[in-house]
């Protein structure tokens, strides 16, 4: 039973429409997936079901590094979102019931999907697209570090040294949250990691520490740093 006003689109409406946009771009039906091969990427599509929410559909993208015409599914995956997480996307959660009058799902594939991947041709570019911040990653507070992970590590493992250089440059020079700065050093990231704060002591525990440390430094109080 659907609101007054409100249509709705099953997974195989979607399906049809799909590949009624998709065709004319290059893509191929193969199984469940829509499937664009370009001279150093395979693109693949594929719509889902959310878990826990049937009503709600999913339009996933990826892409794996071709070696010789075949998929490398060694090497790290150059890109992999949601067509959610796309800048201007329409809607957050796509699901099967909308007010709106066409196909949000459909429309935002054609409006923003398709121009991303027009020019998303070579691994450059895909770095390019990382380090602009073109595609969100992760959640709002920690997009931007795992943006710039994403481009060097893939730079890193291609061999594009002055991309990896750069995404580098970038991860030293901005000036990070402490939590962002972690999550780059934890990823591997060659960055400094900032100090852990200790954290929930009480007054009882600050006092142990002090005279702990007027116990066993070999400083007197007038030349160590206040606790």
């Amino acid at each position: 039973m659907t609101d007054a006003g409100a249509r709705k689109w099953s997974r195989g409406q979607r399906t049809r429409e799909l590949t009624r946009v998709l065709r004319p771009a290059g893509f191929e039906r193969r199984g469940d997936e829509w499937i664009l091969d370009t001279s150093e990427l395979r693109w693949w599509v594929h719509l889902g079901t959310a878990k826990g929410d049937a009503h709600e559909h999913e339009l996933a993208v990826g892409s794996l590094i071709l070696r010789d015409g075949e998929p490398d599914y060694d090497a790290p995956h150059p890109a992999t979102f949601g067509l959610g997480d796309l800048p201007g996307a329409s809607r957050r959660r796509y699901l099967d019931t909308d007010e709106a009058a066409h196909d949000p799902l459909v429309l935002d594939t054609e409006a923003l999907l398709l121009p991303l991947l027009a020019r998303l041709r070579t691994i450059d570019s895909v770095i390019e697209m990382w380090l602009a911040g073109d595609v969100a990653a992760g959640t709002v507070s920690d997009s931007r570090p795992l943006q710039v992970w994403h481009a060097w590590l893939l730079a890193k493992s291609t061999d594009r040294y002055v991309l990896a250089d750069r995404a580098l440059m970038i991860a030293e020079t901005v000036r990070w949250t402490p939590d962002a700065r972690r999550i780059l050093a934890d990823l591997g990231m060659p960055v400094d990691r900032p100090a852990r704060r200790p954290k929930n002591l009480t007054a009882a525990d600050r006092l142990v520490q002090r005279a702990y440390v007027r116990r066993f430094s070999p400083y007197a109080d007038a030349e160590r740093l206040p606790l």
